[in-house]
């Protein structure tokens, strides 16, 4: 991925067969290198929902008051006005990446993901093969590696003819996930044709015992197909929108995954949510600057790319803005992102979380991590003044913050950086 360009806006499938499924032949430059990747391919899930009427008018009406009687607005007011909230889950303290972190749902793609068992779920509820084609795998903007070529695929010995697509394959894994983790099951019992928010169901709706189901997941992925055969549903794919592709960096642990987002909208708030508390002990609902806020004292903790799709988040303070921009984004495509961490000459401790774009970032990232970590002479505020084209994330102690000064591509939007305890601005201007 170069600097200069992100990656060639031309690059994207225009032909049939298998390219139209997102599934050709390893171009030269993916080479074999990439049939052996140091990490594995996983999918993660933002869970929006709308806020209640009554929540959201009783804390405008707050700040209203507020404002009438001579108190500042703060950050806080901003994050009672947001009309809607994420889901995060913590991670267990036990587990291996990423212990004690706030998350969005998610979890590795497993090959049932890509079974063509699928097609026939999909049948049930009268939706093509060809209109699910159509609708979520002819991408006109950029498409990434993970979907191109999907490791998964070459890593156990796929029939790459009776896969599904990775556009539908890594939709289906982040719903998966979702079910085995919070006990939300996004799924439907008929086929969509155009962008909707994504239909969720209840405990006892499909007459089903889903927490059976769910034991049922964990020993054996295969298992959500046939709950989908059984209850005539399958999976939302169609509620859930293709966000951003963030791939571990070298540095960062001895686990690394190259991570598909996806955001969907939820019209209300699930009420019957259950943990899988082998992997997840606790969920939050709340607004982006709220989680953020909870990140700068120390109440979470956050990694660099949840604080990344958090500062981007604030740009959008109602439902239907978020909604409307994740739907109209959906054709635009995304790229994976490498971030590349540097150390900084702060006496106290400070690191760079270096985004393509950014003046610093290499043109040629170390993706497997042959070399070695960069050491920085100057410290974080000088590289302020020092840099012109600003796109990272900075880190000191236990706190990070984004800073971009750019354009970011696809039709994505520009994170802001938070600042507590004034209102989230954009940076440098």
């Amino acid at each position: 991925m170069k600097n200069s360009t992100f990656a060639d806006k031309n690059n994207f499938n225009k032909t049939k067969g298998l390219d139209k499924l997102n599934l050709k032949e390893i171009e030269p430059e993916e080479s074999i290198a990439e049939m052996a990747l140091p990490w594995q391919e996983a999918s993660s899930l933002m869970i929006v929902s709308k806020a209640p009427l009554g929540e959201v008018v009783g804390k405008r009406l707050d700040s209203i008051v507020g404002a009438a009687v001579g108190i500042p607005s703060t950050a806080k007011s901003q994050t009672n006005d947001c009309g809607y909230k994420l889901l995060m889950v913590k991670r267990s303290g036990r587990s291996s990446y990423m212990a004690n972190a706030f998350v969005f749902p998610g979890g590795i793609i497993e090959p049932s993901d890509f079974s063509s068992q699928w097609w026939k779920a999909f049948e049930k509820v009268g939706a093509s093969r060809e209109s699910l084609i159509s609708q979520l795998c002819e991408v006109k903007g950029p498409r990434p590696p993970m979907i191109k070529a999907p490791n998964t695929v070459e890593r156990f010995g796929l029939d790459r003819d009776h896969c599904l697509p990775a556009d539908i394959a890594f939709r289906i894994a982040a719903i998966r996930e979702t079910f085995e983790e919070t006990g939300i099951l996004l799924v439907t019992a008929v086929a969509k044709t155009q962008p909707t928010s994504a239909s969720f169901v209840k405990q006892d709706s499909l007459h089903l015992n889903l927490s059976q189901w769910r034991k049922m997941l964990r020993k054996d992925p295969k298992n959500f197909v046939q709950l989908c055969l059984e209850s005539k549903v399958c999976p939302d794919v169609w509620g859930l929108y293709e966000w951003w592709d963030w791939l571990t960096p070298t540095s960062v642990g001895h686990r690394r995954y190259d991570t598909m987002f996806y955001l969907c909208c939820l019209d209300k708030q699930p009420s019957d949510v259950v943990l899988n508390r082998s992997e997840v002990i606790t969920l939050k609902w709340g607004t982006p600057l709220s989680f953020l806020d909870d990140f700068s004292c120390s109440k979470i903790f956050l990694a660099p790319p949840q604080v990344y799709e958090l500062s981007r988040l604030m740009n959008l303070m109602t439902y239907q803005d978020l909604f409307k921009f994740a739907s109209e984004r959906r054709d635009k495509g995304v790229e994976r992102w490498m971030p590349v961490l540097c150390t900084t000459a702060d006496p106290d401790g400070g690191m760079l979380s270096l985004m393509p774009g950014d003046d610093m970032y290499p043109q040629e990232p170390d993706l497997h991590g042959n070399g070695s970590s960069k050491d920085l002479s100057a410290t974080l505020s000088e590289l302020k003044t020092q840099v012109k084209n600003q796109h990272h994330v900075e880190l000191q102690g236990m706190l990070s913050r984004v800073f971009c000064n750019i354009k970011p591509p696809c039709g994505q939007l520009q994170p802001l950086t938070y600042r507590n305890p004034k209102p989230a601005v954009q940076s440098y201007l």
